[in-house]
């Protein structure tokens, strides 16, 4: 980035505090939670060792557990990036159902306990317990950012460009920011179509990047510098934001509103569903049994 160096971004993100944000200092916020969320097995625990590795500017380790293709994480993780700032890895999705997206906006409202499997369920009393179950967790005065994690290897059909730009739409309404989205695998030939339909979903916030791995961490200047001007990208749009009045009590309300009012509406989904089901398959028998004759041979 021009004007700024990494050394420069690597100490405004190490030192970045709620209460420097603002006139109006912290406004009761404990800090930043970078919430990704995504497909299994697109990188989101690569991208955290990533940040960690490039923030940290040691040795490369491996904090989150990550596998291509099969699910690794399936438990709610929050890794200390700085004193602010967390990320929170999450389970990813398979097929982008009414269920799965149900978990993953409570991920992201911050209503499932961390270090706990995240398990697909469907039902409204379940997700009335998970809300229930988060009050007890002490991670509800956090700065939300949605982080959206997509390999590019990956191309995107267009049967599932409406339900991405679904998903995509309903973070916005949870946390009140369109996620940032971060394309893996940066140098593959699916690239620029990708990130065309991304952009045609609304994506403002886009980067692409290669991950560190375990088998592939020699430091890359232009990998590091990458990270870095991702997640200070990000916190320069928390301090713009951070400059309005704001409540961090009224944002997990308002989260908690919308969560509600999806879990009603996905059972209210279900029972129409069931009805449906139920209706016609009386229509089957009734057309079976008007197949049949009327009298019988004796």
């Amino acid at each position: 980035m021009a004007g700024i160096s990494a050394d420069d971004m690597r100490s405004y993100i190490k030192n970045f505090k709620m209460d420097n944000c603002s006139p109006h200092g912290s406004q009761g916020y404990q800090g930043v939670l970078l919430q990704l969320f995504g497909y299994t097995g697109h990188g989101k625990s690569c991208y955290i060792n990533s940040c960690k590795f490039v923030v940290d500017d040691g040795s490369y380790h491996v904090y989150a557990k990550s596998s291509e293709g099969a699910p690794e994480t399936m438990e709610r993780h929050a890794f200390p990036l700085t004193e602010t700032i967390k990320l929170v890895d999450n389970r990813g999705c398979v097929k982008l159902d009414k269920r799965e997206t149900g978990e993953i906006y409570a991920q992201l409202g911050n209503f499932l306990p961390l270090d706990k499997p995240v398990e697909w369920r469907d039902t409204f009393e379940a997700m009335m317990e998970n809300i229930l179950q988060s009050e007890m967790e002490g991670e509800s005065a956090f700065f939300i950012v949605p982080v959206f994690v997509y390999s590019v290897r990956q191309a995107i059909a267009d049967q599932n460009f409406q339900d991405l730009k679904e998903l995509l739409d309903k973070a916005k309404n949870i946390t009140g920011i369109f996620p940032t989205i971060i394309l893996t695998h940066g140098t593959h030939q699916n690239m620029a179509n990708v990130k065309e339909k991304f952009r045609m979903m609304g994506g403002q916030n886009m980067f692409d990047l290669e991950n560190y791995t375990k088998d592939d961490h020699l430091k890359v200047r232009g990998r590091h510098e990458t990270n870095l001007r991702l997640l200070y990208e990000i916190l320069q749009d928390v301090e713009f934001r951070m400059k309005a009045e704001r409540d961090p009590v009224k944002d997990r309300i308002n989260r908690k509103r919308f969560l509600y009012k999806f879990a009603n509406e996905r059972e209210l989904e279900k029972q129409k569903e069931a009805l449906e089901n139920q209706i016609e398959y009386y229509r089957r028998e009734l057309e079976v049994e008007k197949k049949k004759p009327w009298f019988k041979f004796w």
